[in-house]
């Protein structure tokens, strides 16, 4: 009598978006192909961008490096990946230097890609969660397969995809963040950086 075996079931495009963030237990040294890759993006950066762009990344990563310790000050995560708003409660702040890092290279698309693709201020505040979740993924799945795992940020919860690269529930922060960087810092930041820009003798 013949044993039918059941069919192994072929992972589902489903279950790839619902799939945990990798732990740092699956850490790796960077691949060949990983040095090839930091190499492309660190030359097109310097070669395709002026020096106020460059000051604009080095700025802005910065801000959103203090942002970010300021968010997790005034936060709260339960063990679910619920985020609640409790300024001070004893979560020390956080930020890491691969968010940094990342987020240098990563400005010119989040700003000045944007504003080409989009010309409406009101819009590019509205969009800007699909910006920031773009950001994410991009950023995310580069460290996962440079190093093994996000070495920047995990989400958890129900509402976490892309190997916990994005969380949904966060979308309201980034709705604010859109209005800030639309309404507020770019339109002080780049004259600044450009008039900066004139005075550097390089």
């Amino acid at each position: 009598m013949a044993i039918v075996r059941p069919k192994k079931s072929k992972p589902s495009a489903w279950s790839f978006i619902r799939a945990p963030a990798p732990l740092k237990a699956n850490a790796h040294p960077i691949p060949p192909l990983g040095y090839i890759l930091i190499a492309l993006v660190v030359i097109q950066w310097f070669h395709a961008t002026s020096l106020a762009v460059k000051l604009q990344c080095l700025i802005g990563a910065g801000l959103f490096s203090c942002t970010e310790y300021t968010f997790y000050t005034m936060t709260v995560e339960s063990p679910d990946g619920t985020v609640s708003v409790k300024p001070f409660a004893g979560r020390p702040g956080h930020t890491t230097v691969h968010q940094y890092i990342m987020n240098v290279f990563y400005i010119p698309i989040l700003i000045h890609g944007y504003h080409a693709l989009i010309g409406s201020t009101a819009l590019r505040i509205l969009l800007f969660p699909i910006n920031i979740w773009l950001l994410e993924v991009i950023q995310g799945y580069t460290l996962i397969y440079l190093i093994g795992y996000n070495a920047a940020w995990t989400y958890r919860g129900y509402d976490a995809f892309f190997h916990g690269t994005i969380k949904m529930s966060y979308v309201h922060h980034w709705l604010m963040m859109g209005a800030v960087l639309e309404l507020v810092v770019l339109p002080y930041t780049l004259p600044l950086t450009e008039t900066i820009a004139t005075y550097l003798p390089f």
